[in-house]
């Protein structure tokens, strides 16, 4: 994605050696090791990103150490914690790790910090791995989710599904007739067909509850911060749906099957909660993705955590998430039928049974039989690389206090993703932000 005076250090492919402030800096000459590199079969989430130059050298970079492609500031505000959680991984959705003839590739690979005047190509099936997670009542489910839902989504499977959902109409309420449309083609028979468990009288009430968007759309500058959900994306027809086998499975059946499992896997602890708003980045070209014109970005998202893009032309933020707040509409009419009631406290906030400012999560096992789901929202955008300047995530301790237009214009006016990102946490802090803040650009 170019990125007004970042284009010309992203096309010239020349990366910053300072760290962020959080990191050991790296002192110049340019450091190389050389390693052996066992590309193993097994799918396996990685910190850095592959690319191979003209002449076939192979390298590493890292994400994290490279100031002009990711910035990451967090911080607790006026809170006594930080439950904010953020994550930056390379993740590899497809299994060609393996040549043609069967053999594994064992090539060295040089770890870099920085690739000067170079022009590279990014490996085929990474994609990058973007996420950040505010955690309310602890920070537990924020910390499981950072160190576990990038696997989940590598590894989950179809034949999951039935556990996963089974799991779920356990909890009762909300969920006792619970079946994603997105996992449908996935449940077996027996799991699939919920008319079994309730009388006969009751089948002309029943509705289905799924209300997970999915949409493949081309994203394009015409479209302002104001456009609607409904504008953004357009609702999966059921006539592209497809029967996938064992190893396959769209990325909306992925992102919703390790949501949902992440979220089975929290309910012993019943007490805290987490949102969750990822983004994964692939290059649909030869290039990395920083340069690459044909961009596939993926989202999933729980809670009011938010994901914006920045236009080109002429600036505007593009919002990419939005918020499952008691006062949407959408949402409304999803949990209306199950005994739960909203409230407005003493600031003006609506909460969803008195206690969470969200109507959908990840935990908060307790609420769950009145509507609190960790079904994510999912939308899928191709974008022209060029028409874009950056995309930054950012937790509700910047919104509350930021619209989404004054965050884009003022990361727009640094020089890096970590300047960027700093500054924008300094100035929510000054504008009297009451939560943790953290921003990702």
């Amino acid at each position: 994605m170019a990125n007004y005076r970042l284009i010309s250090s992203f096309t010239t492919k020349r990366f910053n050696t300072r760290l962020s402030s959080h990191l050991i800096s790296v002192s110049p000459p340019l450091r190389q090791v050389t390693r052996n590199f066992n590309n193993s079969p097994i799918l396996q989430a990685q910190e850095y990103y592959l690319v191979k130059s003209p002449k076939g050298e192979k390298y590493r970079l890292h994400l994290a150490k490279s100031r002009h492609l990711v910035g990451i500031r967090s911080t607790r505000g006026m809170r006594e914690y930080n439950e904010d959680r953020y994550q930056a991984m390379v993740l590899e959705l497809s299994n060609n790790k393996i040549k043609q003839n069967g053999e594994i590739d064992n090539h060295p690979i040089r770890d870099v910090v920085k690739l000067e005047n170079q022009e590279v190509e990014g490996k085929e099936g990474q994609s990058c791995y973007f996420a950040i997670f505010d955690g309310h009542g602890g920070s537990h489910c924020a910390d499981y989710l950072t160190a576990n839902l990038h696997k989940k989504i590598e590894d989950v499977k179809a034949s999951d599904a039935d556990e996963i959902v089974t799991k779920l109409r356990s909890v009762g309420g909300y969920f006792k007739r619970f079946k994603p449309a997105s996992l449908e083609m996935l449940l077996s028979p027996e799991v699939a067909d919920i008319t079994k468990k309730r009388p006969s009288k009751q089948k002309s009430n029943m509705r289905n509850f799924s209300s997970t968007p999915s949409t493949t759309q081309l994203l394009s500058p015409s479209i302002s911060q104001t456009s609607s959900p409904s504008i953004l994306s357009s609702p999966l027809s059921s006539a592209t749906l497809t029967v996938p086998s064992s190893k396959s499975l769209t990325m909306e059946q992925r992102l919703t099957l390790a949501f949902l499992k992440s979220d089975v896997e929290l309910m012993e602890n019943k007490s805290v909660g987490s949102t969750a708003s990822i983004a994964l980045i692939k290059s649909l070209d030869n290039h990395p993705f920083w340069t690459s014109n044909n961009i596939e970005l993926t989202i999933a998202h729980v809670g009011d955590t938010r994901i914006l893009l920045c236009e080109v032309e002429k600036g505007n933020s593009v919002q990419l998430t939005f918020d499952h707040h008691p006062n949407s509409i959408s949402e409304t009419d999803r949990l209306r039928k199950f005994g739960g009631f909203v409230i407005t406290d003493s600031f003006g906030s609506e909460m969803f049974l008195g206690k969470l400012a969200n109507t959908r999560a990840l935990g908060d096992s307790k609420l769950k039989r009145y509507g609190i789901t960790a079904e994510p929202d999912i939308s899928v955008h191709n974008l022209i690389g060029k028409k874009f300047a950056f995309m930054v995530l950012v937790s509700d301790g910047v919104t509350s206090v930021l619209s989404d237009q004054e965050i884009v214009d003022f990361i727009k006016n640094y020089n890096d993703p970590t300047l960027g990102a700093s500054k924008l946490v300094d100035l929510a802090d000054e504008l009297g932000s009451e939560d943790n803040i953290t921003v990702m650009v």
